[in-house]
């Protein structure tokens, strides 16, 4: 079957001429249809079509490939519509959409679904209502008045037309000597133009209206200035980085918070862009995105768009077709799915903080990681791709250590401020001796207090939102769950209720237990709900805000403004507040509860530990003094508190190797999870047992880990199983796929009513 043309726009005019396209049905084909001669001059690879699927659905798909052959026996259908002047997607962005559905086992709906805005996607719902332009209505000289004397306009209208005499000379006015201005309708009229006369003027021809697309996109106000000139360490990396680039494709800046990797993009990406070629820029939260978007428009200006998956879906279609067209931003900035976008001439892939799990797709299909998606993007284009973090992921440093990217390292921070010290908390000995106030330390307690005496500010990290992690019976230990998950709720004291936050759904707390009746129901453990009440009441002064996503809703920027501002003193909040913000001010970080990070069974739990807890001290002495960074743990003896402590990467890296040498896990295997979900639990633990043989039999018994539930086992009244296969680096990922789908083919019988997906290279 072929795949793609020889060229990005493929013509051809020839009666019967066939096409394969992407529909939204999530089956691995493509449907192949007959384009109208009609239609024919229209059709390009990447161009937008309505075709009938069934018997009644009218749908959007996107062409794939122009003159297929017709296979025996296959039924043909007519294209109804060719909504587009040119290609929507282009053909690089198709090599890599392939790539995309076949590495990580889903369908082509799949991915098309996740790349484009729904006003442009191949969605039924949206097939008869397509994303339409802005556009606004402007006013010029009509054909009546080509050849007249403007000059004197008196003499082209008598006594009784004042009203016209009127609106026209506004509108020569408003036009200028030249009659260039554009001039709205709305501009003309507020100018004081009469409605009546507009009218006559339109029906004599003396003026008329035209339609022009004006977009939605926001543009950039004020003067550009060039980037900041580099510090002498600055400048080192950034030659380093060059150098690496003529010979590797991928290079990993590893530098110390603080330490000013954000310039060195900047003067990276000018060079980029002076060249003629495009930049991605990637940030795995979209709460970065406002503060780095100020810093990057500061010297890029109108060059530059910003693309997440917040953005209202008329801008991230404006954006999209923008992009696809002649004349795209040569900057876009952007959360992972901004590596979905058009790109013509792509020269430079930036993926800060590459380490945050927050890139990883979890749900629904595809299930991408942006950095590696990005990496293979590149790829495509023969793009080069920097890879920057103060603590990197595990499989990014061994890939810099042994020659497959390369490595620039920056350990000091900007202008030689020092990193912050870290004293580390025994929370367990305090409570004995009954020191703690609550929940803080008094070494917590009495930092906030000098950070704000100082005029300085201060963040709290604890990674649980909500008041309490568990609504509980103190008498009978009976727990409120979630009726369709199999996990406890967590109390919002916001909204009185219990919720869950795997479902959303939100249940009425009990004045008295169901089980015994008699003990009033009570919330054990903690979230930032809690911090915040808590700090409330130590800290009556204090001006406390939250930030996690129960408050993100009602709009994290203006609690991240409010911060950078100094109009709050404290900051609480989960790991939004520990990804890469940039604040002056910030004296003392607080990491309240570091045992839950470490405890979390999964193999990175140590890795994402480790990562939380030096990011968030990061946020502390960036500007001025050095900061100060208070852990509390009833671990305090732990090894992996002593690495955080010391910033002792390299140690922390290769004992968390010589632990996934002994394992087989990544980076010296290659993960896939494979995922049944089913109502029926005895039916979902019967067919998991079959995908699992199967899979042993190909893959070799040692290689597979499961079937077994994960920690919540239940979500939206299905139960879920899942199998592990640690692939061996030297199968490739095409073999992988189809072995796996081999096994479960296999074991296609006891599929019925479950549903199966899979998930390569899981985070």
């Amino acid at each position: 079957m072929a795949w793609l043309s020889g060229h990005a726009i493929f013509f051809v005019f020839l009666r019967g001429m066939l096409v394969n396209v992407i529909t939204p049905v999530p089956l691995d084909t493509l449907f192949t249809y007959n384009v109208p001669e009609s239609m024919q001059q229209a059709i390009c690879v990447g161009c937008r079509v309505i075709v009938p699927l069934g018997r009644t659905r009218r749908v959007c798909g996107i062409v794939a490939a122009v003159g297929v052959e017709q296979q025996p026996g296959q039924t043909v259908r007519d294209i109804l519509e060719v909504p587009d002047s040119g290609p929507m997607v282009l053909e690089r962005q198709l090599e890599f959409f392939r790539w995309m559905w076949e590495y990580h086992i889903c369908t082509p709906a799949d991915v098309l679904k996740a790349a484009l805005p729904a006003g442009l996607r191949p969605d039924s719902a949206k097939a008869e209502k397509p994303y339409k332009p802005r556009t606004d209505t402007f006013v010029r000289l009509g054909r009546e008045a080509a050849g007249k004397d403007l000059k004197y306009t008196s003499v082209l209208f008598n006594a009784r037309q004042k009203a016209q005499l009127r609106t026209f000379d506004l509108f020569l006015e408003l036009a200028g000597e030249d009659r260039s201005m554009p001039v709205t309708k709305s501009h003309l009229m507020s100018a004081g133009a009469s409605a009546a006369g507009l009218k006559s003027l339109l029906e004599s021809g003396m003026l008329e209206l035209y339609q022009v697309e004006v977009g939605r996109l926001p543009r950039f106000e004020g003067a550009t200035v060039p980037p900041f000139e580099l510090s002498a360490a600055q400048n080192v990396a950034l030659d380093r980085i060059k150098d690496s680039f003529r010979t590797k494709n991928v290079c990993l800046l590893h530098g110390v918070t603080s330490c000013g990797k954000t310039e060195i993009y900047i003067h990276l990406i000018a060079e980029c862009l002076s060249q003629g070629r495009q930049v991605l820029y990637l940030l795995p939260e979209i709460a970065l995105t406002t503060q780095i978007m100020h810093r990057l428009a500061r010297v890029f200006g109108d060059r530059m768009c910003v693309y997440h998956s917040g953005c209202a879906d008329t801008i991230r279609a404006e954006v999209w077709r923008r992009q696809a067209g002649d004349s795209p931003y040569g900057l876009v900035l952007g959360a992972r799915s901004a590596v979905m976008l058009p790109f013509r001439n792509l020269g430079l892939v930036i993926v800060d903080e590459e380490h945050e799990s927050s890139y990883k797709q979890e749900d629904p299909s595809p299930r991408y990681n942006g950095r590696n998606s990005a990496i293979m993007l590149a790829s495509l284009y023969g793009a080069r791709v920097l890879l920057g973090s103060a603590t990197p992921s595990i499989e990014s440093y061994c890939h810099a250590t042994g020659g497959k990217y390369g490595l620039v390292e920056l350990g000091e921070r900007y202008r030689q401020l020092a990193m912050p010290a870290v004293d580390v908390v025994d929370v367990a000995d305090l409570r004995k001796r009954r020191y703690m106030q609550g929940l803080f330390s008094p070494q917590l307690i009495g930092a906030l207090k000098d950070t704000i005496a100082r005029g300085s500010q201060a963040i709290l990290f604890l990674n649980r939102r909500g008041y309490g992690s568990v609504v509980e019976c103190p008498d009978c230990g009976w727990t409120q769950k979630c009726d369709c998950c199999d996990v406890s709720l967590t109390f919002n004291k916001d909204s009185g209720v219990g919720r869950c936050h795997y479902c959303g759904r939100s249940y009425a707390v009990p004045e008295l237990c169901p089980e015994c009746g008699t003990g009033h129901l009570r919330s054990r453990g903690y979230g930032t709900q809690r911090i915040e009440e808590e700090v409330q009441r130590l800290l009556p002064g204090a001006r406390v805000a939250r930030l996690d996503l129960d408050s993100a809703k009602n709009g994290y920027e203006t609690i991240l403004n409010d911060f950078q501002e100094g109009r709050t003193d404290i900051l609480i909040g989960t790991q939004m507040v520990s990804k890469g913000l940039d604040f002056e001010n910030v004296g003392v970080v607080g990491i309240m509860q570091a045992d839950s990070l470490m405890s979390y069974p999964d193999f990175r739990s140590a890795e994402r530990a480790y990562q939380l807890m030096s990011q968030v001290a990061g946020r502390a002495g960036r500007h001025k003094g050095q900061g100060l960074v208070i852990l509390q743990t009833r671990q305090a003896d732990n090894a992996l508190l002593a690495q955080v402590r010391s910033g002792d990467y390299p140690a922390f890296y290769a004992s968390q190797m010589n632990e996934r040498c002994m394992f087989m896990y990544p980076p010296y295997s290659r993960l896939t999870v494979v995922s049944l979900k089913g109502m029926d639990e005895k039916a979902v633990v019967m067919a998991a047992d079959a995908v699992c043989k199967a899979l042993g039999s190909r893959f070799g018994i040692e290689r597979i880990l499961g079937p077994d539930a994960p920690v919540v086992a239940r979500v939206q009244y299905r139960y879920i199983r899942r199998v592990m296969i640690k692939a061996g680096l030297d199968m490739t990922s095409a073999l992988s796929r189809r072995l796996i789908l081999e096994s479960v083919a296999e074991c296609g019988g006891l599929l019925h009513g479950i549903s199966v997906s899979f998930d390569v290279d899981p985070s």
